[in-house]
């Protein structure tokens, strides 16, 4: 019977370590940008789906839009309104504020926003947006 030593292939060495760690590393800092986008966009895209939902109840209560987002917070003093449809207008997840388009029915982000990525607002290719008028869903349009 052969006996090997407990030295021979018993492991990793440090080099091989060391080599092993910085590709994990490289590899975690190729893939932080792409999923930190990638959680903006879902968070931006769960936004506007809220701020939408809210828009709709606030019509179904009063018969009527809102004139701006405000309105899902504070009571503008129309009949019918029955307390805050949103406990806040969140920010965008890049930071600013969404915007409504009323002769568009839509709720999105705003074509000049300064931080935004290009194809994420409003006219863009990937844009983030909610359309809260059942007669306008011909022009709605999805990140997706």
């Amino acid at each position: 019977m052969l006996r090997k030593n407990i030295s021979e292939n018993g492991g990793m060495t440090r080099l091989q370590l060391l080599i092993l760690v910085i590709i994990v590393v490289v590899i975690g800092v190729l893939c932080f940008p792409p999923w930190l986008e990638y959680r903006k966009v879902g968070t931006a895209d769960i936004d506007v789906e809220t701020i939408a939902v809210a828009i709709k109840k606030y019509h179904r209560h009063t018969g009527r839009y809102p004139t701006s987002l405000e309105a899902l917070v504070t009571d503008p003093g129309t009949e019918g309104w029955r307390g805050k449809y949103l406990v806040s207008i969140p920010e965008t997840p890049w930071g600013g504020r969404y915007v409504l388009l009323q002769d568009k029915y839509k709720v999105g982000i705003a074509k000049n926003h300064p931080r935004v990525p290009e194809k994420y607002r409003i006219g863009g290719v990937a844009e983030i947006s909610r359309v809260y008028h059942a007669d306008a869903r011909l022009g709605e349009k999805y990140w997706w």
